[in-house]
């Protein structure tokens, strides 16, 4: 649905999904990359999801505040954000489900899921803990993958006024909301001249 909104609103609207954005390029993009080249210890990855959540929580608070102070479409905007939020959330808490059940096992039976690597050393390769961080390493890619690119198109259409309806079931819309103008086009269709 398209509201009526600002210029001033357009460009304030965008700004959760920008921080949620930068949110995912500094520390899914960077910071990981940052750790695999200088130290690749394994628990320093903690800092990933752990900084994420952070951001998240900022976006979260500050769009609490903006329910009060701003308008309705810029505090639908920061819900949106932190609704995508939610996802990224999800996947870590399942990382760390799955990566936990691991080292449990592993706790359990130590050694008992590694692989002989057939080496003239005898030693073994931990396949199974190879397997579990592919595991929980995939699961977070898909969510970081999915929530960016949706956050990158409502940042179009935030400068554009457009929301889903469906927001108004987490932020309710009053007589004081943003007026709906209706749906919109993009493409409008040409119309036909009559011949």
């Amino acid at each position: 649905m398209q509201y009526q909104i600002t210029q001033s609103e357009a460009h304030r609207a965008k700004n959760p999904h920008h921080i949620f954005n930068l949110n995912i390029l500094l520390t899914h993009l960077f910071l990981s990359l940052s750790i695999l080249k200088t130290s690749g210890e394994p628990l320093m990855f903690i800092l990933i999801p752990l900084i994420s959540v952070l951001v998240l929580g900022y976006i979260y608070f500050n769009g609490q505040k903006k329910r009060e102070t701003d308008s309705w479409f810029i505090a639908a905007n920061w819900v949106l954000a932190w609704r995508r939020g939610r996802i990224l959330i999800a996947s870590y808490i399942g990382a760390i489900i799955i990566v936990g059940a691991y080292e449990l096992v592993q706790f359990i039976m130590p050694g008992g899921l590694a692989m002989n690597d057939f080496s003239d050393a005898g030693g073994s390769t931990p396949i199974f803990e190879i397997i579990t961080m592919f595991f929980g390493g995939a699961l977070i890619f898909f969510a970081v993958l999915f929530t960016f690119l949706q956050t990158g198109i409502s940042v179009y259409d935030a400068s554009k006024g457009i929301i889903d309806k469906k927001i108004a079931q987490y932020i309710p819309r009053d007589e004081n909301s943003n007026p709906e103008i209706g749906e919109f086009n993009d493409r409008p269709e040409r119309q036909q001249e009559p011949s």
